[in-house]
This record gives structure tokens, sequence and C-alpha cells, in this order.
């Protein structure tokens, strides 16, 4: 009986530490997918870092944190509104798709990896089946060694080939003949190097090439125009690259010297400096207009119909203000950002009482959008890769940009047979630390879906409480 019982334990223990394994993985999938943005374990980014955060707060209280931080601070909960003015007042992306098992994972994810030990020693720990496992300090220093080593190597290596060179030479002087014939085996070199080096070029256009955004169909209108514009000027130029390495590589073999033909000296030939420079003139000033032309249609397009949608950069995130069913957005004002006015949103504007506030864009296809960018804090950069669109984000400087997309995202994952696509929003400047995991994620519904969508979106006014309005300045 005792038996039956000690294996019913050790069953039991090892079930629970699978299940254990299972959520901290679980966990982890989670963080690295909608975190890591904003949070780092050790260091503070965008928000505070979260090692032992499960024991500076209990579980419930974290669960409701993560689902809906906003919440929480227009509710005056103290902890979260402290917790608010302490990261900058950054607004936290609300997580509310996920469950409560799912927010249990990542909080168990950040428990193992508070938990993890800071120091190991540094002779190597020692694992279950007896064999050692070296720190990764300790091999992280061997492999500096080794680097050392190889360097030195390399450096004894040349030295020996360069002695070796200096000898085959001044036994060339003695013979009054060289040895090695440089001329000939630098001619050869050359040409081996334009044809592996043209070989590669290729090669890395279409293998390569094919993972570039341009290699993806524009879902803009103005998208057309403008991929039609770079893969002419990419033509154009690629030839020319073409062209003169083939000319530079083949004269400096063919023309190699030789003892036999001497080099026919050209003071000037002003026909050829004529062809020179006539030829990219007229080439380069056909781009030029052809590019200003397509500049001016596409940045004077203004449409009273368009959806207007406000942009809002910050370090290290990015907010959306839709207007509401006036389609005018409420104005802004820096000196009104506060608690929860995150966006500077002036409360007496009778026109901010119906917008709305998301952290994930979502347009519909084939109407025109009207994208207004502010920034927050530094200069950022609006980039939509999909849309070829980009703008500078300027503090004090709002800018605009209009566009239609013309492929929502069930279309493109279609075309591109990707079902895990989504059309994203970058951050193109580099505005800090934290720069690269700046980023929203963009959705093109149908009109339909998207006016379901944003109908299911609190306006401002309906989220107001009389605890603390959303509109309220600090």
């Amino acid at each position: 009986m005792t038996n039956v019982l000690r294996t019913l334990f050790l069953l039991t223990a090892l079930l629970t530490i699978r299940v254990n394994a299972q959520t901290a993985e679980e966990g982890a999938q989670l963080f690295n997918a909608n975190c890591t943005s904003c949070h780092a374990m050790n260091d503070k980014v965008v928000g505070p870092a979260l090692k032992d955060a499960h024991k500076r707060h209990d579980e419930k209280w974290m669960i409701s944190w993560i689902k809906n931080s906003q919440k929480m601070i227009q509710a005056g909960d103290p902890v979260a509104v402290k917790l608010f003015n302490e990261n900058n007042q950054s607004p936290m992306t609300p997580f509310e798709q996920l469950s409560d098992n799912q927010v249990k994972s990542i909080i168990a994810y950040i428990k193992a990896e508070s938990e993890k030990p800071a120091e190991v020693a540094s002779a190597g720990v020692a694992t279950a089946n007896g064999s050692v496992q070296v720190p990764a300090e300790a091999s992280a220093s061997m492999k500096g060694k080794v680097n050392w080593l190889l360097i030195i190597i390399g450096v004894l290596l040349f030295m020996v080939i360069a002695l070796v060179l200096d000898i085959l030479g001044m036994i060339g002087e003695i013979r009054g003949k060289q040895v090695i014939n440089w001329t000939s085996i630098n001619g050869v070199v050359l040409l081996l190097f334009m044809v592996i080096g043209l070989g590669l070029t290729v090669w890395e256009m279409f293998v390569h090439g094919r993972l570039t955004v341009n290699a993806t169909e524009s879902a803009s209108e103005h998208g057309k125009t403008y991929d039609n514009m770079f893969f002419i000027t990419l033509a154009i130029t690629g030839v020319v690259f073409i062209i003169t390495q083939v000319i530079l590589f083949w004269y400096a073999y063919k023309y190699k010297q030789d003892g036999k033909r001497k080099a026919l000296y050209y003071p000037d030939n002003h026909k050829l400096e004529f062809i020179w420079t006539i030829v990219p003139a007229i080439v380069l000033t056909v781009l030029v207009i052809r590019g200003l032309q397509t500049w001016s249609t596409i940045m004077n397009q203004r449409d009273e119909k368009a959806i207007n949608i406000e942009i809002y950069g910050f370090q290290f995130g990015w907010n959306a203000r839709y207007a509401g069913a006036d389609n005018k957005l409420g104005a802004h004002d820096f000196r009104k950002i506060g608690v929860v006015n995150a966006l500077g949103v002036d409360p007496a504007d009778a026109k901010a009482k119906d917008d709305i506030v998301v952290t994930e864009l979502h347009l519909p296809v084939g109407k025109p959008i009207a994208l207004k960018f502010r920034a927050k804090d530094v200069i950022h950069s609006a980039y939509l890769p999909h849309f070829r669109v980009q703008m500078n984000v300027v503090p004090g400087l709002p800018t605009q940009f209009e566009f239609t997309p013309t492929i929502t995202t069930a279309e493109m994952r279609n075309k591109l047979n990707k079902p895990t696509f989504d059309y994203i929003l970058l951050c193109n400047k580099i505005c800090g630390s934290a720069h690269y995991r700046m980023k929203m994620k963009v959705v093109v519904d149908s009109p339909a879906e998207y006016a379901k969508w944003l109908a299911s979106q609190p306006k401002l006014v309906d989220i107001s409480t009389p605890q603390i309005s959303p509109l309220a300045s600090k």
C-alpha cells in the first residue's frame, strides 16, 4: 500500500511539474508575441522591468491590469494610477482577447524568469546525467580566446606569405626576370571577381529580393505608381551598373601590361565628355520630373469624404484616434496630456466627445483614408510598407498622408498563402533603445466588417466615469 501511495505521489508531482512547464512555456510564447515591444525582464523599456512583478502585485490585480490597464486607471485604482504616472503616462495595450488562463501563463513565465539564478559557478553545473554544463559566461570567455588565437594565426600566416613573396622578388631581381607575373595574375583575378560578383548580385536579387516588401503586391492605389517608378529606376541603374562593371574589369584584364603594348594618352576628348555628361543628365531629368509629378499627385490629394484618423507616436508605441460620426477629430492640446488623457485631446472641444481611441488600426478597403500624424516626444517615422506609405512624425508639427487601401487582410493572406499575415505600422526612424519594438497591427476590413468593428469600440464620452474622465487633464 505504501508503495502504491508513493507511486501516486511521484506521478502527481511529475504531472504538476509538467503542467507548470507547459504553463511557463505557453507564457513565454504569449510574452514574446504580445509584451516584448514594451517590456523586458531586467531592463526598463517603455514599461517597467518585470522581474519579480509577481511579488509586487497579486495575481488577480495583474490579470486585470494586463487585460485592460486603462479601465483600472479610469476607475481610480491607486496602484494603477501610480504605475501609469511612473512610466511617463504611456498607455499600455489592452489584451482583453487573452483568457485568464493565458494571462496566468504569462505571470508563470515572469515568475520562472525572475527565479532564474543570476550567477552560476564558473567551473560549470553538473546535470542529471552526470555531464557538465558550461556557464554562458565561461563559454563566451572561451570563444573570445579562440577568436584572438585565430587572429594571431592569421597575422602570422600573412607575415609568412609576405616574406615568401619578398624572397621571390629578390630572386627575380637577381635573375633579371620576374618569378611571378603579377600583372597577368591581377588581370585574371579581376576578371574572376567581376564574374563572381555579378553572379552573386543576380542571385541576391532573385533569391533575397523575393523577401522584400516591394516583392509583395502593393495594397494601395498610389502604390502601383510608386512600384512602377521604383522598378524603372532599378532597371536603368541596374543596366548601367552591369555595363560599367563589365567594361571596368574587362579592360583591366584585356589591356594588362605585357611589355608589348604602350598606353595611348588622351589629354581630353570633348566628344566622349559630351556623351557621358548629356546622356545621364537627360535620363536623370526624366526620372526627377516623373518623380515630382508623382509626388505632387500623391501629396496634393485631398478628399473631403476621407476617414480622418490620428496616429499618435511615442516611445515606443502607437495609438490611433478615430473621428466619430461627424468625421471631425477633436482638437489637440499638448497641455491637456494627463493621467488618462494620454493623447492630449482637448476636453472643451465638443467634436472630441465621439472620438474613439484604439491600439489597433482598422481600415475599410476601397475608402480614402486621411492619416494625421503627431508625436509626443521625439521624431518618429510612420511606415506602412505594404501600402507604400511613409511620413515623418514630428513633435509640434502635424503631418498628413492620404491613401486608399485596395486589398483586405483576408485577401492578402490568400494571395500570399500565409494565414498569419498581418499588415503593420512600424517606426522607420531610430528613435531610442526600443525603436525596433515600435509597431502596431493594421487590419484592412471590408466596409461592413469595418463598420461593425467601429461600432463595437467605446467612444470617449461613453467610457468617462464620475471618478476620472478620460478627457480630464492632469
